[in-house]
């Protein structure tokens, strides 16, 4: 469910709940870049894009 940016999305099972962890990295308007990560239940979001780096949590290369 990417919303136009490009983005990774990461299947995880938590407590047996399974949730979709999406990352991005966004690049603001000075050139610098930054991560930012959402979590999604079902299709929905249940937690809207927070800045952060999840990636290396799950060895997916940046």
């Amino acid at each position: 469910m990417p919303d136009g940016h490009d983005c990774v999305e990461l299947p995880t099972i938590i407590n047996n709940v399974e949730y979709v962890l999406q990352s991005r990295t966004i690049a603001s308007a000075d050139g610098k870049q930054h991560s930012e990560y959402r979590v999604l239940l079902k299709g929905s979001v249940i937690k809207s894009w927070t800045p952060g780096n999840i990636r290396s949590y799950f060895s997916v290369p940046e």
